[in-house]
């Protein structure tokens, strides 16, 4: 098969290519001879200087005739020359100009200054070069400056010689645009050799592509008719072959289809299913998963050789005996853990009169019985929780009903106890309902976000424990850049911070310090509230957000905590699509950190 259009192609992307490296060649070209323009220029200067210098050191003190030298030297050479004063020469001030080419030295301001470089250099005793925007001449001068020693090495003046960069700045803004212009001539040519390319390529793949559609259609008769000469008439001829080759599997696919269509119709999740003598006839990898076994090689073997499990063997043997459908719940270990499998069991009648099979159908309910293990500490929690302020209110009742009500002093007591723990009983059930929609948030509807400001949501929630904190004499610091924004819902937010600070007011001593800080991290925007509190011990932090959980059961319920506010904060997080982590020392603090996504 010839491949010489291709060989072309190639061939004229080599040479677009050897074009393109002549272009960067060229700027290196200019880029070189502009530095060696700029080298010559200023080795020049300084030989100027050096020259110049040797009269200046025997004139300094002697202002007339140095000025006059100066001038006569700087018009003759085409080059500005400026003498200025370095420390050794007492008389005058350190920068002061003493003569100059081309201005009136009286006139000129101190050059002792950060801008001019070179005079720095100088003055400390260095050779200083430099390029910039002349103020005096308004026009960019490249500048070199030279010490004046005297006998004792210090510095008596400076000689600094200048030429103007006018000439060099043309000749590389010439330079420049014809590179410029040849690239855009290049780029012209490359772009219609490219479309010209292109086009041919995006025709000749369209008849393929649309050969493709046709086959993926299911139209296997159609056939790809393409020039044979390259690459693209191998690829034809590798669909077409390809097409045919799927037509006769997909006819062979659907008959065994057909076959297995009872099987597959009682599948959930998990299907097993085995003829009269307990081989494996099918085992997808849904029930491998459940079982903890492997697919490969499984068909043919009995259950005991795929699966050890005695419940599974069992409920097989007994789905094969039954004449009606069963059900049993097995428990199987996997990874060294277990796992609890919800068991259908059916008998599967062959149709060459054969022992009869059957069709295992397998659903995980590990997740449905730890929810309901879940739901069962839910409950005694919440009737524990509930139970104490009811036995409450009602043991203080029927204290008042029994004669307590007469005194005046007892029953108004007994009466704002009563109102207490009805409070506590509200804020109970706030919370719960507080739960119960994050949760519902969290498993149905997503909750409604908005591009916001985390400083006003922050302050707010300070604001909202302000008055807790002052008459517990805490100071509340809020640390948050201006302008941080984030993805949020703001009362959701502010809700899970104010729960956050007012632990920390609580168990914090008096005269202490909050700090709630936020930034916006790789990992996403972070608010940390941070306290020098009691701490926690390091047990406790991993079930510290399970609902009506207490580190210190007694002192959470004398400082009025209902047990649910950190389980709150936990779900508000996630319902961000973020989360809630604690870093805890006993007697030094915490910080509770919230993590929302980028």
């Amino acid at each position: 098969m010839s491949h010489t259009r291709l060989f072309w192609r190639l061939y004229l992307t080599y040479l677009i290519a050897v074009a393109l490296c002549a272009g960067v060649v060229g700027w290196l070209a200019i880029d070189s001879a502009s530095n060696l323009y700029h080298n010559q220029v200023t080795g020049d200067l300084k030989a100027r200087a050096e020259l110049v210098k040797r009269e200046v050191a025997t004139l300094v003190d002697d202002p007339s005739r140095l000025q006059a030298v100066v001038h006569d030297t700087g018009v003759g050479s085409d080059t500005r020359i400026t003498v200025i004063a370095g420390p050794g020469d007492a008389p005058v001030t350190v920068g002061q100009v003493l003569a100059d080419s081309n201005h009136d030295p009286a006139t000129m301001e101190n050059h002792n200054t950060p801008d001019r470089e070179e005079v720095q250099a100088a003055l400390g005793g260095g050779v200083g070069s430099m390029a910039r925007w002349s103020p005096t001449l308004h026009q960019d001068m490249q500048y070199m400056a030279v010490p004046v020693l005297d006998d004792v090495g210090q510095v008596v003046a400076v000689v600094r010689t200048a030429l103007p960069l006018t000439q060099l700045n043309r000749s590389l803004d010439a330079m420049i645009w014809r590179v410029v212009l040849g690239a855009i001539v290049v780029a012209i040519g490359v772009a219609i050799i490219g479309l010209v390319v292109s086009r041919q390529i995006t025709d000749r793949m369209h008849v393929i592509q649309r050969g493709a559609e046709r086959f993926a259609g299911g139209d296997f008769s159609h056939e790809i008719h393409e020039s044979r000469v390259d690459e693209f008439g191998a690829v034809a001829v590798a669909l077409n072959t390809m097409a045919h080759q799927l037509d006769t599997t997909i006819r062979t696919v659907t008959d065994e289809r057909n076959q297995n269509a009872a099987v597959l119709r009682g599948m959930t999740e998990g299907v097993l299913a085995v003829d009269g003598g307990g081989r494996v006839l099918t085992m997808n990898a849904a029930a491998a998963r459940l079982l903890g076994a492997g697919t490969d090689h499984a068909e043919g073997r009995v259950v005991e050789e795929v699966v050890r499990n005695p419940q599974l063997q069992t409920f097989v043997e007994a789905a094969l005996s039954a004449d009606e459908p069963i059900e049993g719940d097995l428990t199987v270990h996997v990874d060294g853990r277990p796992r609890s499998v919800q068991a259908h069991g059916a008998r599967l009648e062959p149709a060459n009169g054969e022992a009869p099979g059957a069709v295992i159908v397998l659903n995980d309910i590990s997740r449905l019985r730890e929810y309901e293990a879940i739901r069962r500490d839910f409950v005694a929690n919440v009737s524990h929780e509930i139970k104490t302020p009811v036995t409450s209110i009602k043991g203080f009742a029927e204290t008042l009903l029994d004669g307590a009500l007469d005194d005046r002093d007892d029953s108004e007591r007994f009466l704002r106890i009563i109102v207490g723990q009805a409070d506590r009983l509200s804020a109970i059930i706030e919370d719960l309902l507080s739960l119960s929609n994050l949760e519902t948030g969290e498993e149905g509807a997503a909750i409604v976000t908005e591009r916001g400001d985390v400083h006003d949501v922050l302050q707010v929630a300070l604001d909202v424990c302000g008055l807790k904190a002052s008459a517990k004499g805490i100071t509340l610091k809020l640390d948050c850049p201006d302008h941080l924004t984030a993805e949020m819902n703001p009362p959701l937010l502010e809700q899970a911070v104010v729960n956050l600070v007012d632990n920390a007011v609580k168990y914090s001593p008096s005269g202490s310090e909050v700090l709630v800080s936020a930034a916006q991290r790789p990992q996403g925007l972070t608010i940390a509230v941070s306290d020098h509190g009691v701490g926690i011990p390091r047990e406790h932090l991993p079930r510290l957000f399970e609902r009506f959980y207490r580190v210190d059961k007694a002192r959470s319920r004398v400082l009025g905590g209902t047990g649910l506010g950190l389980s709150i904060v936990k779900h508000i997080a996630a319902a961000h699509g973020g989360g809630v982590t604690v870093e805890s020392t006993p007697g030094a603090g915490s910080t509770f950190t919230i993590v929302l996504p980028a």
